[in-house]
């Protein structure tokens, strides 16, 4: 079969988040799975998924993992990705064009006429959070590696910031932060596992996880500690710790950034503002420090034939994940599906595929809530925040989610009003934290499909209301908005819109600083749902294939599937 033509060369996946860690071994793979045993009840948990162990000379070998290592004596295992290279070409078979997508393996190279060596990469990374607060590049700091696809060492990515004349670069290039490795894995023509070692790979590994600082980033106190609820008058105060370790004291004194203080003209203040280290101390003028975390562009290039093809593929660097069996109901697959995937089809036809996905948001939901306490973000999201405030719409007071906040409240214990909620000892600080055991206790049975799909069907209009809608697409948007709020959806020009109560997601911000939604795909799925599910029962008396479209109920999920079971053993059932 003749290769008559190559389209595209592109990586797989085109985008992957690593996570730093100051081990020198990166985290094995792991993939979610249901845990099926009795005491599991189904809950998410992680499990061993084969894993690719690169040796020396750039090799890599798969196996399969005992257990998941997380750390290694107390340092953590680094997320480090793999990149594929993938080709879409053109071949002939039996003298007919047939267009095909598979790996770059060291076969499609000799089909090709090319070599390893013929291949080229380049990583570029970055960390502009400093710059982007500042306007001022130099503040900002860039590392980049070239290397050929014949050259299997791995390579530290080393960063800097740019020099203008008269400026003080904040990373001074003889002294430059690693922001972690690239490797061009080597290819050996061998199978194990089912992993295809011929195919043509590259890795990157994140750094460690360090805090970088200029010479007078030594002490300071930490944020001031509020005894007992918010509001308490008695503030104590805060430790005294170490800011910056005295190997990393390497920045340079005298940049925009050490000099920076929030809300300030000429700067930018991005959301959340305060997420400096300096916001909350003192006057709130930023100490300097900045992290190794950064995101880049992975870069392929290859010529075929005279023509030139690149590749490229997004990586982005983040923290350490510390629930790694808990998965959150919005990601960033979900942002992307919201973008790009078109609106679900809920009907008849496609209930049991929304059925699910609706499902496994609900279980994401519940996994979210066991690990966030609602009491303290309660707190933060309602301190001093005023606005107006409508008929029908929730609290946006300390009587939010408290029995005042009728008729969104259903499971609260009457005993929190609003003044028992919100007194000392009812609060995150120094007692129990009644929301979080509420939101956990109302969560864990809704994430059964099952139980879930009752509920909806039986509690559509308290759903409807409940569930917070999205911002709304510019095509839905006044030119100018009314001071009222739009039942459908947001808008951000609408004060009501931005302030946050009890609706879900409840007391959660997102990274513009407004109230937290579902993704506008994910809010419209569940609402169709809600609806198609909650549709009247048929009178008694209506014959079976006359009653109205609008006067019938689907049955329940358990119904379907027990006439699923039912019609099958009668297809099966032996002729006598």
């Amino acid at each position: 079969m003749e290769i008559t033509d190559v389209f595209e060369l592109y990586f797989l996946p085109p985008l992957a988040l690593a996570r730093l860690g100051g081990s020198d071994t990166p985290l094995e793979s792991f993939r979610w799975a249901d845990d099926v045993t009795i005491e599991g009840g189904h809950r998410t948990v992680i499990e061993p998924a084969i894993t690719l162990r690169v040796d020396a000379d750039g090799a890599a070998f798969p196996y399969m993992p005992n257990a998941i290592e997380f750390r290694d004596a107390g340092e953590l295992r680094p997320v480090a990705p793999f990149f594929e290279l993938w080709v879409r070409f053109q071949e002939t078979v039996e003298h007919q064009p047939v267009i095909s997508e598979q790996p770059l393996t060291l076969e499609m190279l000799r089909r090709l006429g090319i070599s390893t060596g013929a291949l080229r990469y380049r990583i570029t990374l970055g960390n502009k959070k400093a710059e982007r607060r500042t306007l001022s590049p130099a503040c900002g700091f860039l590392g980049r590696v070239d290397t050929a696809g014949d050259d299997h060492r791995r390579l530290p990515v080393l960063a800097c910031s740019p020099h203008n004349p008269g400026v003080v670069p904040l990373v001074d290039p003889s002294r430059p932060i690693p922001l972690g490795h690239f490797q061009v894995l080597r290819p050996i023509p061998a199978f194990s596992l089912g992993v295809d070692l011929s195919v043509l790979r590259v890795r990157f590994t994140p750094a460690k996880g360090e805090v970088y600082g200029p010479p007078d980033a030594i002490v300071a106190m930490s944020k001031p500690i509020q005894e007992g609820r918010v509001l308490s008058p008695k503030v104590l105060q805060g430790r005294i710790y170490e800011i910056v370790p005295p190997d990393n004291r390497t920045l340079n004194a005298g940049t925009p950034w050490s000099d920076f203080i929030r809300d300030q003209p000429g700067q930018a203040d991005p959301q959340p503002s305060d997420a400096f280290d300096g916001a909350a101390v003192g006057t709130g003028r930023s100490w300097g420090v900045v992290d190794d975390t950064c995101d880049g562009v992975i870069e392929a290039d290859m010529v075929v034939r005279g023509r030139h093809y690149r590749a490229t593929a997004r990586v982005i660097v983040g923290p350490p994940d510390y629930a790694p069996d808990r998965r959150t109901f919005l990601s960033m697959a979900d942002d992307l599906a919201d973008r790009d995937v078109s609106p679900a089809e809920v009907s008849e036809a496609s209930l049991d595929d929304c059925e699910a996905e609706i499902a496994d948001l609900f279980q994401r939901v519940f996994e979210v809530a066991s690990t966030i306490n609602l009491d303290i973000e309660r707190q933060r999201s309602l301190h001093g925040q005023t606005g107006p405030n409508y008929p029908g719409l929730p609290q946006i007071d300390e009587r939010s989610m408290t029995k005042d906040d009728k008729p969104y409240v259903d499971k609260i214990p009457d005993l929190l009003g609003s003044s028992t909620a919100n007194a000392p000892g009812w609060g995150a600080a120094v007692g129990p934290l009644p929301y979080a055991k509420v939101a956990h206790a109302v969560h864990e049975p809704l994430a059964d499909i099952d139980i879930l799909l009752d509920f909806m069907r039986e509690h559509a209009e308290h759903l409807r209301i409940l569930i917070r809608p999205p911002f709304g697409r510019f095509r839905q948007f006044a030119e100018r908005p009314g001071p009222a709020p739009n039942p459908a959806f947001r808008d951000p020009r609408v004060v009501r819109d931005t302030l946050q109560d009890m609706r879900m997601p409840p007391y959660m911000r997102d990274s513009d600083e407004n109230p937290l939604s579902l993704t506008w795909r994910q809010y419209t799925m569940a609402m169709k749902l809600i609806d198609l599910l909650s549709e009247p029962a048929a009178p008694p008396d209506a014959a079976d294939g006359q009653r109205p479209e609008a006067a019938r109920r689907l049955p329940s999920r358990l119904a379907r599937r027990v006439a699923a079971v039912v019609a099958g053993l009668g297809r099966s059932a032996p002729e006598h």
